[in-house]
């Protein structure tokens, strides 16, 4: 399990985090190949080889795991359908919060339309009700990659999304036990990655004070700008965007690289040889 548990998120405890529906198909479901088969990192560039991070910082959604944005959609879907139905928003509106505030429940915070606490946390259990199973499941290659980076370095997962969610990605991938802990929204008092305040909390939380020492990759050109003018390395990870389709341009991003397992081609210095075989199963 993961190691560490961050004040403020949610237990990272096994029974609280995993939907009824993801129970049910854990026992049964095949072996869900989410990854291509291994290609060189197609890269801007290297990073430098005598940099060694003091933690490094990975996002979820979109970057542990690629899919299409088939998981993201499913969110989007819920987000939407809450706010329409429940809330009487108009139609695409739960979209707009977020490509303006960097998420939709951010928006909504700072724009007065979700204050009650109770709805809150209806809409977080509604929003992340999703078969996360059928879409994410093991994913060798990406173990094999993380167990053989320095063991030295901290990991940690960086999410906009709530701690059960990102826990039941991590279980599906078969690396839950590869991290310090999940930094989630909650942890960082509700702010998103489109604010340096998160950024300065997750350093608080993985106990850094040096932003330079800090390696961050997620798939979001807006986060790789939020982080960067905080001071911390940045990877974009992916190169099509989500909505438009055309390939990604990002001054931000130190490095780009099309997934996440291509970490090694771009820094190979961060990697150890007695890295554990790909078949290796999570304990």
């Amino acid at each position: 399990m993961i190691r560490g548990v961050v004040s403020r998120a949610l237990p990272l405890s096994r029974p609280s985090i995993v939907a009824s529906t993801a129970r049910a198909a854990a026992s049964s479901r095949a072996p869900i190949r989410t990854a291509s088969s291994p290609t060189r990192a197609s890269s801007s560039s290297s990073m430098d080889p005598d940099f060694k991070p003091a933690v490094i910082f990975f996002d979820c959604d979109d970057c542990l795991y690629k899919n299409d944005w088939k998981v993201a959609n499913m969110l989007t879907h819920k987000i939407e359908s809450f706010c329409g139905e429940r809330l009487q928003m108009k139609e695409g509106y739960a979209y707009e919060l977020y490509k303006k505030w960097g998420t939709c429940l951010r928006g909504m915070q700072q724009e007065g339309i979700l204050t009650c606490p109770e709805t809150l946390e209806e809409y977080l259990e509604y929003s992340h009700d999703i078969p996360l199973h059928e879409h994410i499941g093991p994913d060798p290659e990406l173990r094999a990659m993380l167990q053989s980076l320095d063991p030295s370095i901290p990991r940690w997962v960086f999410t906009a999304s709530i701690e059960p969610h990102a826990r039941r990605c991590l279980e599906l991938l078969g690396v839950s036990d590869l991290f310090e802990g999940v930094i989630d929204v909650r942890a960082v008092d509700w702010v998103t990655k489109h604010d340096a305040d998160a950024y300065h909390a997750a350093m608080k939380i993985a106990n850094v004070t040096d932003p330079n020492r800090c390696l961050f990759l997620d798939d979001s050109t807006s986060n790789m700008r939020a982080a960067k003018k905080v001071g911390w390395r940045t990877v974009l990870v992916g190169e099509y965007g989500r909505d438009c389709g055309g390939k990604i341009e990002c001054a931000d991003a130190d490095v780009t690289v099309g997934r996440v397992h291509e970490l090694r081609d771009i820094a190979p210095g961060l990697f150890v040889e007695d890295a554990a075989p790909a078949g290796a199963a999570a304990v």
